[in-house]
């Protein structure tokens, strides 16, 4: 069997499993292509996101839609963590489609000091197959390695599933999720 047909087939057993535990999978790095190494903010800041996965542990959250009250909520939660999150070394990117304005607002409003970043076109997420339609992007939670590949990724979001405890387990850091 081939690496890309293994690959395959371990992506659809682990979303079979997940699916019936009622949780989202979680990919492989194998499974995703790498993340931009310099990306602008929503304010129009040049970050380098390479420099920054070389001394930080560099986390990814994508907002499906910026109406989203589940992604919104996502956004609560890494913020009420900021104190362990900080003392972790854990440094966040939130990667959302547009429009800018409405990500300024969905910042404002969840109190979130992250860089936000607006996936025009949906670009990025396009490039790591976790674009849901033409203004979607899948809700995921990436921890990118220090040359940018997606090291652990937690797909998927729902009131019931937010995923900040398979997050917690892996950077095993958290003291409550």
């Amino acid at each position: 069997m081939r690496v890309a047909a293994k690959s395959f087939l371990a992506l659809v057993l682990s979303t079979a499993a997940c699916t019936l535990a009622g949780a989202p999978p979680a990919i492989s790095a194998a499974d995703r292509a790498r993340f931009p190494e310099h990306v602008e903010t929503i304010d129009g800041e040049a970050i380098d996101l390479a420099a920054i996965a070389k001394t930080k542990t560099l986390v990814v959250v994508t907002v499906k839609a910026t109406w989203c009250p589940v992604c919104r909520r996502q956004l609560e939660r890494i913020q009420e963590k900021r104190t362990e999150l900080e003392r972790c070394g854990v440094s966040f990117v939130v990667l959302g489609p547009g429009p800018r304005e409405e990500l300024r607002k969905l910042r404002d409003e969840t109190g979130s000091p992250d860089p936000f970043v607006e996936d025009r076109d949906l670009a990025i997420a396009g490039r790591l197959g976790l674009r849901l339609g033409e203004d979607q992007i899948e809700p995921a939670i990436l921890i990118l390695e220090p040359d940018l590949e997606i090291g652990w990724a937690q797909l998927g979001r729902s009131e019931r599933f937010y995923g900040d405890g398979a997050l917690q387990r892996k950077v095993d850091c958290w003291l409550s999720v």
